[in-house]
């Protein structure tokens, strides 16, 4: 005789199993997207912080010795610098003998730069021929602002 025996099994369903996985990737989407911008906020609050470094370096130095430092000048902290910046630090200038202020001395100059900045970790500085300056750092994910000081007009340039 064959008797009628109920299986007790338990378990999920593939498709339970299905919709916990798909929760589960919405909820690590949303995650990730959230975790970007936060990461932006924060490469981009640096790099502002570290213009505005340089943009106060470069008031100090116009407050001493005015006018505004042109971009050897400011990296390699001598008021008689020589020639013209071509990338990051102190490349393509030439130090001088006389030492500037000490107010307006770069803790790192490297992090100043004479191109497009990159990333948040280094800034452009450009002296403008009418007597101001304008320091250019990247905002995220993508483009560029300014902070300007002194009547910041005309060509800016590195040189």
């Amino acid at each position: 005789m064959l008797k009628n025996i109920k299986s007790n099994k338990k378990g999920f369903t593939i498709v339970e199993l299905l919709i916990v996985i798909v929760v589960i990737a919405i909820l690590a989407a949303i995650s990730i997207v959230a975790y970007n911008g936060i990461q932006n906020r924060g490469k981009q609050s640096s790099a502002q912080t570290l213009a505005s470094q340089i943009a106060k370096k470069a008031e100090a130095w116009n407050a001493v010795e005015s006018p505004y430092p042109n971009y050897c000048k400011l990296v390699t902290n001598t008021s008689n610098a020589t020639g013209t910046g071509t990338g990051a630090g102190t490349a393509g200038c030439t130090a001088g003998a006389t030492t500037g202020p000490g107010e307006a001395k770069l803790d790192s100059p490297g992090v100043v730069s004479a191109v497009a900045p990159t990333d948040e970790k280094s800034v452009q500085y450009a002296r403008c021929t009418n007597n101001g300056f304008i320091v250019t750092y990247r905002t995220f994910p993508s483009g560029t602002a300014t902070i300007t000081g002194g009547t910041a007009t005309g060509t800016c340039s590195a040189a």
